[in-house]
């Protein structure tokens, strides 16, 4: 797993926008495995065997729904780098949920990080 979050230390924005430069660089490196970043748009259902979320695809901006197993690993705007695989959900008819094991979140990025890495590719790094 990617481990992205955490203290910034004395350049915040310089490692702000280096969490999100990991993370597309792991999602170019496993994406012919399915593997991509999606924004937690909300968290509308928590059980005890897992949490329903909506997610938004970064690169198709479409809106998914999901079930991760054990619960999401982090909070509603967080980026999560997911693979995982979709099927019917198990009390509707919809054929697209997304099922998610823990394994299958392979890192987080805060919304920060993406402000700015775009603001420092702006000013040219």
């Amino acid at each position: 797993m990617v481990t992205l979050l955490g203290s910034f230390g004395a350049n915040r924005r310089a490692a702000a926008a280096q969490q999100w430069a990991a993370l597309r660089t792991a999602a170019a490196q496993q994406a012919h495995r399915g593997v991509r970043i999606a924004l937690i748009h909300s968290i509308y259902q928590r059980a005890s065997a897992g949490d329903k979320a909506w997610i938004i695809w970064q690169e198709t901006g479409v809106r998914q729904d999901t079930w991760f197993h054990g619960g999401v690993p982090c909070s509603t705007g967080t980026f999560v780098l997911l693979g995982g695989s979709v099927g019917y959900g198990p009390h509707n008819n919809n054929p697209r949920v997304l099922y998610v094991n823990p394994a299958d979140v392979l890192g987080t990025a805060s919304a920060k990080s993406l402000k700015a890495w775009r603001k420092q590719n702006r000013q040219g790094g």
